[in-house]
């Protein structure tokens, strides 16, 4: 017997697998049924193994006949990242407790009723990338010849939770730095001639105008990115330069008040193949996760070292991300934050291993605290 961490590793043999399809495909009914919907349709048996689907299904997944969907659940149909992290498959790791793929399917077999629910995948694109899925997933139980199968409709809702996300970010962290802006104009209106003042205030106006300007760049930067309309420029970079310019963008900005921003001592003077307004930016949303999973006092440490033929850049802060947050880390629509926040760590993906040819990942233990990274290759 398979081990899982979460859901039954069982599956049907592959002669159950064929007898249960081809009972499927005779009943004319159920094909003239599925293929009439508006959304992708699959069935499923009790193991949670795709049966028998609609064409919608057959494009949705990208390919050709129902023959390289029989026998898979649903996450290795869409080649979720995290499927072949366990021999179980699909549902078996412990990543699997908070993907709504499972949950959904798994709830209504249990209670014998339809369960709908969101699910945020990042799954292997055809180029070796990641594509970064929002599905809305219905799963509804239904019998036929005695035997027992679930019915499942999938909806693509990726646009629609995109435009959200980034339309509410946007709003939420303009009118916040506008807000303070036009405060800081009042204040000035009512200072007379207290040159002293004034001055500190200007300074203040300007800080919080650069504030403005970032936001208003890194959306730009991630609809752009988004859209596939970034033309990365590779140059020889210096990574250290990198950080040091993070640093030095990141020093005077309200979410690093009261923290230590450091660079390691033993950080490495090394050269990158890269886009450096790209890599700057990768590097300026993860300082900034770092800051914001940080107390006052607290350090943040950033460093670049050499590892093979690539250079690792990361940012460290002592804090520790509970399980649910690391399994969904790099998700587009997850967020810690509350409603309308987010997407940093998902630009920060995007960014580097669509664009920059890179990778990036994490490690957080209460021992050892949280650090992200960004491999990008050497010159």
């Amino acid at each position: 017997m398979e081990k899982t961490f979460f859901a039954p590793a069982e599956r049907a043999t592959v002669e159950v697998l064929k007898t249960e399809f081809s009972a499927l495909d005779s009943a004319e009914y159920i094909d003239t049924v599925i293929n009439a919907l508006p959304e992708v349709v699959a069935i499923i048996n009790k193991e949670r193994q795709i049966i028998f689907g609609n064409k919608k299904l057959l494009s949705f997944l990208g390919i050709d006949e129902a023959s390289e969907f029989l026998g898979l659940r649903v996450g290795e149909a869409i080649k979720c990242v995290n499927s072949g992290l366990t021999e179980g498959g699909c549902g078996t790791t412990e990543k699997c407790r908070y993907c709504g793929v499972t949950n959904a399917i798994w709830e209504s077999q249990l209670t014998m009723q339809k369960v709908t629910k969101e699910c945020r995948i990042i799954s292997k694109s055809k180029t070796g990338g990641s594509d970064f899925l929002d599905l809305k997933l219905t799963s509804a139980p239904f019998t036929f010849k005695d035997q027992t199968y679930s019915i499942i409709t999938i909806d693509d809702i990726s646009d629609a939770k995109r435009r959200s996300m980034l339309e509410r970010i946007f709003f939420h962290d303009i009118i916040n730095i506008a807000g303070g802006l036009k405060g800081l104009t009042e204040v000035l209106s009512e200072s007379g001639n207290d040159n002293a003042q004034t001055s500190e205030y200007l300074g203040l106006v300007n800080e919080m105008s650069k504030e403005l300007l970032e936001e208003i760049m890194s959306q730009r930067a991630l609809a752009n990115a988004e859209n596939n309309e970034l033309q990365p420029v590779f140059t020889n970079v210096s990574a250290l330069q990198v950080l040091t310019d993070t640093v030095t963008y990141l020093s005077h900005h309200s979410i690093s008040r009261g923290k230590n921003i450091v660079i390691d001592k033993n950080a490495a003077a090394i050269t990158v193949k890269s886009d450096a307004v790209l890599l700057k930016r990768v590097m300026i949303n993860m300082l900034k996760n770092a800051l914001e999973a940080s107390a006052d006092g607290d350090e943040v440490l950033l460093n670049c070292k050499k590892d093979g033929d690539s250079v690792v850049l990361s940012v460290h802060n002592k804090g520790c991300m509970p399980a649910n947050v690391q399994a969904q880390v790099f998700q587009r629509s997850f967020t810690t934050k509350g409603n309308g926040r987010g997407l940093g760590t998902y630009s920060i993906k995007l960014l580097t291993e669509r664009y920059l040819k890179g990778t990036v990942g994490f490690t957080s233990t209460p021992e050892n605290g949280t650090e992200f990274f960004a491999r990008i290759p050497a010159v």
